[in-house]
Formats: structure tokens, sequence, C-alpha cells
């Protein structure tokens, strides 16, 4: 059984990861199928090979290990939500309110996460913790979107201009990145999961507000 890669959204990001080949991208395709269907542990580089209908021993001519691959399912899946966060952003009036930028923002990211469409997107969820912190430089691109975000906002005068950003962006980041853990369960929208963030980071959760 083959396993073809998705296709890739429009939208082009301000740092992109080497375009793989088609082999690698069957390999990538493979990979995170196994990670989301059965577990990190059971992505193995045998199991891969199975699934691409290859002997086990080529599939290091195309990756030197397991994680080698892991890190350019996440490489990908970041380029991808930098890709769709940046689109609708564009797609704003340029008069838009920051309320409305981060709305849009978030219910992108939110939306990517949990989807259906991008199966990249899911494995993060499934990867132990010091996994998850590879791909840095992705991950840092895509935090300085997020951080010119904010600091638009500042910049208008619709964020306080004493907040931290560099404090504030990762904590709001990392927020939105578990969704996919608890969200289902909950039985939540992703449209829900993004109002309610905007509305307690813009509002705060004091009654009387």
């Amino acid at each position: 059984m083959r396993v073809r890669s998705a296709r890739r959204p429009a939208g082009t990001a301000t740092a992109q990861v080497t375009k793989p080949s088609p082999m690698r991208g069957e390999i990538v395709a493979a990979a995170a199928e196994i990670i989301v269907r059965k577990g990190y542990a059971a992505c193995t580089m045998r199991a891969v090979a199975a699934l691409v209908d290859m002997k086990a021993g080529s599939l290091y001519y195309h990756f030197k290990s397991k994680d080698e691959i892991v890190e350019e399912i996440l490489n990908q899946g970041i380029e991808t939500l930098h890709a769709r966060v940046a689109e609708a952003l564009r797609s704003l009036p340029a008069d838009a309110p920051f309320a409305g930028r981060l709305s849009a923002a978030v219910g992108v990211h939110v939306a990517s996460l949990v989807g259906k469409d991008q199966q990249h997107m899911h494995v993060y969820e499934h990867l132990p913790p010091v996994i998850k912190r590879r791909s840095r430089k992705m991950r840092e691109t895509y935090t300085r979107l997020w951080l010119d975000l904010f600091a638009g906002g500042v910049a208008s005068g619709e964020v306080d201009a004493g907040i931290d950003l560099h404090l504030l962006v990762p904590y709001f980041l990392g927020g939105l990145n578990r969704v996919p853990e608890w969200m289902r369960a909950s039985g939540a929208s992703s449209d829900q999961v993004a109002a309610l963030a905007v509305t307690t980071l813009l509002d705060g959760i004091g009654a009387g507000r």
C-alpha cells in the first residue's frame, strides 16, 4: 500500500523547508499516518518502509533516522500553519481592527490543528515533549508572525504597550497548540474554542466586565 503525500495549500511561508521529493513525501505521509493511528512508538523505520512498499534498508537512503522523518513532518506542519494564517491576515482590510485580525488568526490556527485535511498537523499531540521541541527555526518563524500581529495591536493602541509580547505570544500559542488534546472530548467546535481563546485574552474572565 502506497501513501501519497497531500497537496500543499496555497500561500508561501516566510521561511520554507526544502520541498520533498515524491518518495520523501510518501515516506513522511506514511510516518504521519502511523503516528496518528498507532502512536509515536509504533512508528519504526521498518513500519514506515512496509507502508510505502519499500525494503527497510532502502529507507535510509532518504532519511538517516526516524527522528529525521518526524522533524520533517513537524517542519511541514508548521510551514502549512504559517501559510494559512498569513493568508488569512493578508485577506483582511488594511484597517481591520486588532480584535478582528486576532480572531482570524486564531480561527485558522485552531481549525488547522483539528481539521481532517492535514494529517501532519495531528502528529504533534502524539509526540514526546523532547521531540516536540524540534524544528526550532520553523517554530521561530511562525512565532514571529504572531509577534508582528500583536505588535501591530500595540502600534494601533489596541494592545497594552506595557505587556511583554515575548512572554505573551509563546504563552498564548502554547495554549492553542494543546487544543487537540482535549477539544474532541469536550464536544466543542473549533469556532467555539477560537472564540473562547480570543474573548478571554482580550476581555479576561472577571465577572462584571
